[in-house]
């Protein structure tokens, strides 16, 4: 998929497995892609919140390779 000069993949969800002490939301989506234009690449997690009263929040995030640097 493009949105204007950007190419657009979705990365598949990996499924960690679940905690016993851990609790799970209901009411929170994520979902990741992978954004590429001129050989830069960033990536946006679209977070949704479904709200007790079954209105819903969206959020994007957006990380860039400066922030997945893992050298601190």
């Amino acid at each position: 998929m493009k949105i204007q000069d950007w190419s657009l993949k979705p990365l598949k969800p990996k499924v960690a497995p679940v905690s016993e002490d851990e609790p799970l939301s209901d009411d929170i989506f994520v979902s990741t892609i992978v954004a590429t234009k001129d050989n830069k690449q960033v990536l946006l997690h679209r977070v949704t919140k479904v709200n007790p009263d079954g209105t819903e929040e969206t959020f994007v995030i957006k990380v860039s390779p400066k922030h997945l640097r893992t050298d601190h």
